[in-house]
């Protein structure tokens, strides 16, 4: 706190680095809780926290070209974040993060986004790029898989300088795969793999909170933990530790308690 505080003494100003937008701001006992994290403020009123916040400031020598805190945090930072500090919302329909300053789910959009989304998330990749990751709710992959034939246009172009022709239907190029590396005898040996079950964290990425506000609307009697889990989830009950920590975790983030 000490590092995003500056006071000085001669004009009585007291300036606060909002950690969200990355400048020096003017505090009063008006703006104080704008500009604070509520995390670090103590009890008491407006003017009770402005002299708290001055008193504290005051201890250490007023630098007029301190710097306030001002990370920049990696692609695994961010995908942590949207999974936990955003949600969506159906009735009505909104996109929601929670303010670090104020400590609560607040709406967001295109617009206010720098207001409410801090810097040090969206600096390194643009506010674009960033609203578009929080619009999808997932930070998107680097590089996307070539198709086949995008595979050959590159190798003909790059390796042989020309595009050749390659054929159209694609059953013709699998047959040709299939005789260069694997007779038909060991192909239909194979068994089928077996189908995979989404797991536990998979259906609740998919279904919190979005489809588990259109749920509960249908729900007539109480929800219940279990009923969420079975009912929504379609996962057997009891849950493990692990997982019941997941679901009140999920829960909570979507706005129930």
């Amino acid at each position: 706190m000490a590092r995003n505080t500056r006071y000085d003494p001669e004009t009585d100003r007291l300036l606060v680095w909002n950690i969200i937008t990355w400048r020096w701001c003017l505090a009063t006992t008006e703006n104080i809780l704008e500009l604070c994290p509520l995390c670090v403020l103590g009890f008491g009123g407006p003017d009770g926290i402005w002299k708290d916040v001055r008193n504290k400031a005051a201890r250490q020598s007023y630098a007029p070209r301190q710097c306030g805190d001002a990370p920049v945090h990696s692609e695994a930072k961010r995908r942590e974040w949207l999974r936990e500090s955003r949600r969506r919302k159906c009735l009505p329909e909104r996109i929601e993060i929670f303010n670090i300053i104020q400590g609560r789910w607040v709406a967001v959009t295109q617009e206010n986004l720098a207001e409410h989304y801090s810097r040090s998330y969206w600096e390194p990749i643009g506010l674009g790029r960033a609203w578009a990751e929080i619009e999808a709710g997932r930070v998107a992959d680097p590089e996307t898989e070539l198709t086949l034939r995008e595979h050959a246009e590159f190798l003909a172009e790059h390796l042989f300088g020309t595009l050749r022709k390659t054929p159209e239907t694609p059953d013709e190029r699998i047959s040709v795969i299939v005789e260069d590396f694997y007779s038909a005898r060991e192909e239909q040996a194979l068994p089928p793999p077996p189908p995979q079950l989404p797991t536990f964290e998979e259906r609740l990425d998919a279904r919190m909170p979005e489809v588990l506000e259109v749920w509960a609307t249908s729900q007539k009697g109480h929800i219940t933990s279990r009923l969420v889990v079975e009912g929504l989830l379609q996962y057997q009950w009891p849950l493990s530790t692990i997982h019941q920590r997941a679901l009140a975790k999920a829960m909570r983030q979507a706005g129930w308690t």
